[in-house]
């Protein structure tokens, strides 16, 4: 599927109160190695996440180094310390996804995903890419908002719950995020 039409059926699903206010954006940087690009999510017109394959691999580096620097494990030709090196690269990766770091080919196909998906199974999605834009999606209702915690959710889930729920003028449960002001005032982790 074209990124366009992946784009005009993803925000088709968008709440009304968030439809004219975000956008989700897509772009290749055709000159550089294998037309790496990157993805990202606006309200009303201003960047609040991104999620770039340049800006992963190099989040990704530098904690696979931290890893195993903190391990003793840098040295992949020593036998003792082979499997700590290379579970260092498993465990970065978990951790950036952790911090809110997303490759765009991972954005793409959550967001693909999360078109085949129920409302119900996008819920309960392993993904949080696909969980945060079940928050914005219509067939998530006002009383799903109500219920929903988002107390342990990953800090994406977090940003566009609590867009929604200031665009629904609902008060959100859990306790704030990091940095202080409203969700619309503050430009996030990601971006």
């Amino acid at each position: 599927m074209k990124w366009s039409q992946l784009k005009k059926r993803v925000e088709s699903n968008f709440a009304p109160s968030v439809k004219s206010h975000v956008q989700i954006w897509n772009t290749r940087y055709h000159n550089s190695h294998d037309a790496e690009g990157e993805a990202w999510i606006t309200l009303d017109g201003k960047r609040i996440w991104s999620m770039g394959t340049f800006s992963y691999y190099i989040a990704e580096n530098k904690e696979v180094a931290r890893i195993r620097k903190e391990r003793g494990c840098s040295d992949y030709r020593d036998p003792a310390q082979h499997k700590g090196y290379i579970d260092a690269i498993e465990e970065a990766q978990q951790n950036v996804q952790e911090e809110g770091v997303f490759t765009m080919y991972d954005t793409n196909n959550a967001l693909f995903d999360y078109l085949n998906l129920s409302i119900e199974a996008a819920i309960k999605s392993d993904n949080p890419i696909i969980r945060a834009f079940v928050t914005l999606d219509r067939r998530f209702g006002k009383r799903r908002l109500l219920e929903f915690d988002d107390s342990t959710e990953h800090p994406l889930v977090k940003t566009l719950y609590r867009l929604r729920c200031e665009a629904e003028g609902i008060k959100y449960k859990s306790q704030p995020l990091e940095q202080p002001g409203s969700i619309t005032d503050m430009l996030l982790p990601g971006s």
